[in-house]
């Protein structure tokens, strides 16, 4: 039976047959002593492997070419016979009694992510994943693990791991479990001397990690979260867990992103200091967090048990990501972090005009795209933007589309609120399994009374046009168009800015490297791919002056003027190349409400933005 609830209670003086003590004392170095111990009833040969993905994050990443210095014994020292089956799967002659397995585990990357692990002499970010193997045929047993590190230096443990003992006494190990090996894998865990708060909500207890650096306020982010957990328990009528951990890194320089767990996220960012970065931050934990629901218990059926030696493949991304990214920031405005005009604003400049201008929206289907995640999302090359789109972005249109479909059939009585609640009701009724595509449509459909499946076939199924954007949202009293030049900019009481020139599209993705502006993509038919320009060109003069970045380009070429063309000398791999490039105008869309809204419109806009 596939199950990832646990609850602390159900931890509580637990034994287990499966053991990891986690030793540190070469953070300096950034590894970690294993000692894996595995209570054997009768001997004979154990199969243990290590995960190649982490659920999530659709890739293979090969976690097991961090571990080495591997050393099999039973109880009294004595070495055991073993050999590697795969790259990731090793096989021991087992003796009755205690088999030990010790290694040790590089847990570094240069770019740290959410992904992996990460142990300093400052902290330790463990993604269990990463390196505790699991016994074949034993992923159902309780798991513990000791954690041996000096309490005086690093005082904080944050998981989701449930307590063993009651309290932990000085110079014991911290000993903590799960209930099956799923859950232990899911749960990360952070150790140091981070930022600890936490409250409760409808009888709940969610904690807050926060590592950071910099001009940062945590009291400050709590508040906001606090909202977060309140908004979306009104959507699903409560908490589905007794304790949840937000795990936040706030770094300089910190790769963004967040992953989701059952009963915690790990988020990152880069230390922010602007309201656009505050507001990235702030719907990525909407985001991860409406997760609990959506993907981890409501789930497409391929996604739960896994198969952690190979890929797990599923067409629903659509739903998984999907969904979440259009509630991401559709969410965070019924926070109250955004104003109705910031989210009309972000929907089209993060959602919809990225959509619309990347050409690969119509060369595959979002299923498509979805069951090639392990090879086209996490694997994206320089022509990547021309054969497909991300799911994500994808996903997260099709799901506005839904939700305004069935406002405007209910007549403002109904909304993909209800018809999410329809799923999670389905979810306990049955949480050993996932849904499919019928069910729900099905779940949908029963609870909002409107007739969904012709269109959402036809959107999944279908292409990036597909989508019905600009007629769902005129049902509205919306509409998404090209806007006239922005109104001047004036400083002190009445004086304008200088006049700047207007943006050029040539269709180039540019990046600096050593004071060389190299070409990392280009658009399908842009003015840069009629050009004849391609991915790794240098772009050494434009105009005969000399061009090191990428507001250079565009200064140099505004200056010509649209539908004028410009001389490029490029450095490729066959030598110099003189070129013509006459750059377009470079479009700005804007979703408003309409002048000419009519009432009933109005209602349904009220509907959709309501708080």
């Amino acid at each position: 039976m596939y199950s990832i609830e646990q609850t602390d209670k159900q931890l509580l003086h637990s034994t287990a047959g499966i053991r990891y003590h986690l030793h540190f004392e070469y953070a300096n170095r950034h590894v970690v002593r294993v000692v894996m111990e595995v209570d054997v009833a009768e001997s004979g040969n154990l199969v243990l492997g290590l995960p190649v993905w982490i659920p999530g994050s659709y890739k293979i990443r090969d976690y097991i070419s961090t571990l080495g210095s591997f050393s099999l014994t039973n109880r009294d020292g004595k070495p055991l016979q073993w050999q590697w089956l795969s790259k990731n799967r090793l096989e021991v002659a087992a003796e009755q009694g205690v088999l030990r397995i010790e290694y040790m585990y590089f847990a570094y990357e240069k770019d740290s992510t959410i992904r992996s692990s990460h142990v300093t002499r400052a902290h330790a970010f463990l993604n269990l994943v990463t390196c505790c193997l699991f016994v074949e045929g034993r992923e159902q047993e309780v798991h513990h693990v000791h954690f041996h590190h000096d309490r005086s230096r690093w005082k904080s443990v944050s998981t989701s791991l449930s307590p063993v003992r009651e309290e932990t006494l000085a110079g014991e190990a911290l000993v903590l479990g799960a209930l099956n090996y799923d859950i232990l894998v899911d749960s990360p865990v952070e150790i140091g001397n981070h930022f600890v708060t936490s409250f409760e909500c409808q009888g709940s207890i969610v904690e807050t990690a926060i590592a950071y650096r910099g001009n940062f306020h945590p009291e400050w982010l709590q508040e906001r979260i606090k909202t977060i957990v309140e908004t979306e328990a009104r959507i699903f009528g409560g908490l589905p867990f007794d304790r949840y951990v937000f795990i936040i890194h706030l770094f300089p320089g910190m790769r963004g992103g967040g992953l989701e767990h059952a009963r915690s996220s790990v988020n990152a960012m880069d230390s922010w200091g602007d309201t656009a970065k505050l507001h990235r931050l702030l719907s990525l934990l909407v985001h991860e967090f409406l997760h609990v629901w959506n993907v981890k218990r409501i789930r497409p059926r391929e996604l739960g048990p896994f198969d952690y030696n190979r890929e797990n493949y599923t067409r629903m991304l659509w739903l998984v990501e999907g969904a979440t990214s259009y509630y991401d920031d559709h969410l965070t405005y019924r926070c109250g972090f955004y104003t109705r005009a910031d989210y009309l604003k972000i929907l089209s400049k993060d959602h919809l005009s990225p959509f619309f201008r990347q050409p690969g929206r119509n060369e595959a289907t979002i299923k498509d795209n979805s069951f090639q995640a392990w090879v086209k999302l996490y694997l994206p090359h320089e022509d990547s933007l021309n054969r497909n789109v991300s799911y994500y972005l994808h996903g997260g249109l099709v799901f506005l589309c839904l939700d305004l479909w069935i406002i405007a059939e209910s007549k403002g009585t109904k909304r993909l609120d209800d018809g999410f609640r329809a799923l999670w009701a389905m979810y306990k009724q049955r949480p050993e399994l996932g849904i499919t595509e019928e069910e729900f449509i099905e779940a949908v459909e029963g609870a909002t009374g409107v007739a969904i499946r012709e269109n959402l076939l036809t959107w999944l199924n279908g292409k990036g046009d597909d989508l019905p954007i600009t007629m769902l949202f005129a049902r509205c009293g919306l509409q998404w168009k090209e806007t006239a030049s922005a109104e001047m900019v004036k400083i002190g009481e009445d004086i304008p800015t200088m006049p700047t020139l207007p943006k050029p599209f040539t269709g180039l993705t540019l990046k600096t490297d050593g004071g060389r502006l190299i070409v990392t993509q280009v658009e399908d038919y842009s003015p840069a791919f009629e050009a004849g320009i391609g991915a790794d060109d240098e772009i050494i003069f434009v105009n005969s002056s000399r061009c090191t970045s990428a507001d250079e380009l565009d200064v140099l070429l505004a200056k010509r003027g649209e539908n004028t063309p410009s001389e490029l000398v490029i450095s490729s791999d066959t030598g110099m190349v003189t070129l013509s490039l006459t750059p377009k105008k470079m479009p700005d869309f804007a979703l408003t409400v309409r002048e000419d809204a009519r009432e009933e419109e109005k209602t349904l806009l009220e509907y959709w933005l309501q708080r």
